[in-house]
């Protein structure tokens, strides 16, 4: 199977868009590979519906080929949310989020895979770069998609690990926002209090462009940001290859003039883990507690356990938490501050994207930042030929999505040029 890694589609959008091209283009791709990577719901009549795309759209994302994850409402498809109830359980107007992309003049080519109700039973996406392997989740398809070149964006979510792990898997860039500075209207919520938007490009320039709509203005570009390495304790959760590589991009950041500090954040996994444990199975199973009431034996075996989990926790229980929960997120914000801290980097995953499809592999290296609600940024790393994906991560200050954008934008420069980096080349920051 031919796979178009790397190429920068979102480069092909704009006023100059050949609209109909990359319409084409988008349909081919997935004729070519989605029998096997299973990226996208089936639509039989994709091909005609597209056909009736006007050409006459304008704004930044003219011409954007855009997949979108089945949890998000999207005028004319039918929602289901990665399971087998009737898209009429899902009806309602469409995401604003997704609103705002088409209004930019972005198309929607299909809505991609994810886990059911974006939680843990997955769907039955493989990774492009190796099929026997999984693309992570829960916004599986929506990573592979723009893997395998099939659209220039994706559209995703995150609650705990369910963009940055997935870009790292799949080689390709993933921006979760700030946990509500994007709103999440017309989407089925997995966790409100971790729920998060997403995006995916083959580039953070691709990242840049579409999130500039949504926040309506550009990344700002320059300035040396803090940066500092999470504790040796959240470090040793990843393997020792992925610790290998982490350390080589760290270095190279180093010499292009980044100074990169170490601290202890993160070194409260425990607490931020026991925390998690109530509010997530909670806030899951009081969203979908009506439909596993009426759909018992539809609902997926591992989403019936995490439901039945959550009914089990007191509602007492949950209060304290979500207090323990506001309390560690403003001590956080109270740390970065008192430190000076930009940004932090850190691995985006574990290790490579494991095997099987029956699980979608460690998100505990999202875990923290996604339960402090921070934006983070997934950066593809350089690696030979044969080799499996793997990402670096920037973690931003909470509000600050813009801000870590751009530096993103330039730390991908350099991460592009570290495998040809020549010795005294001048520094970036």
């Amino acid at each position: 199977m031919d796979m178009v890694f790397g190429r920068d589609l979102v480069s092909e959008t704009g006023a100059h868009a050949d609209v109909v091209q990359n319409i084409r283009t988008s349909l081919q791709r997935i004729a070519e590979t989605d029998a096997e990577v299973e990226a996208f719901e089936e639509e039989p009549d994709r091909d005609t519906r597209l056909a009736r795309t006007s050409t006459e759209s304008s704004g930044p994302l003219r011409g954007a080929t855009l997949g979108v994850k089945d949890i998000f409402a999207v005028e004319g498809l039918p929602t289901t949310g990665g399971s087998a109830l009737d898209p009429d359980e899902f009806a309602g107007p469409e995401a604003s989020a997704v609103t705002l992309l088409l209004q930019a003049g972005a198309i929607v080519v299909g809505k991609t895979k994810t886990a059911e109700f974006a939680c843990v039973h997955p769907p039955t996406t493989h990774n492009p770069h190796d099929l026997r392997r999984t693309p992570g989740g829960s916004s599986s398809g929506s990573a592979a998609a723009v893997a395998t070149g099939a659209v220039a964006l994706a559209v995703g979510t995150q609650t705990v690990g369910s963009v940055i792990r997935p870009a790292s898997y799949c080689g390709v860039a993933g921006f979760k926002t700030t946990q509500g500075g994007v709103p999440l209207d017309g989407v089925i919520p997995c966790a409100p209090s971790y729920d998060s938007f997403g995006l995916f490009a083959t580039s953070v320039s691709g990242l840049v462009r579409a999130a500039s709509v949504l926040f309506a203005e550009e990344p700002p570009i320059g300035g040396s940001p803090v940066v500092a390495v999470p504790a040796r304790a959240y470090l040793d959760l990843a393997a020792e290859k992925t610790n290998e590589v982490f350390g080589a991009a760290l270095r190279g950041l180093t010499d292009s003039g980044l100074d990169i500090g170490s601290t202890s954040l993160a070194a409260d996994m425990a607490d931020i883990s026991r925390t998690q444990s109530v509010v997530f199975p909670f806030e899951f199973a009081r969203a979908h507690e009506d439909r596993f009431r009426r759909h018992p034996d539809v609902l997926g075996a591992g989403t019936v356990e995490v439901i039945r989990r959550g009914l089990g926790i007191p509602e007492r229980e949950y209060a304290a938490a979500v207090a323990e929960l506001a309390e560690q997120r403003s001590a956080f914000d109270a740390r970065m501050d008192r430190e000076g801290l930009d940004l932090v980097v850190a691995p985006a995953a574990t290790d490579v994207a494991p095997l099987g499809l029956s699980h979608t592999g460690s998100p505990v290296m999202s875990l923290p930042w996604s339960h402090l609600g921070l934006p983070c940024v997934t950066i593809p790393l350089p690696r030979d030929a044969g080799e499996l994906p793997l990402g670096l991560q920037l973690v931003g200050r909470r509000n600050a999505d813009l801000r870590l954008l751009g530096w993103a934008s330039e730390v991908a420069v350099i991460i592009a040029e570290l495998t040809g980096r020549q010795s005294g080349s001048r520094p970036r920051f």
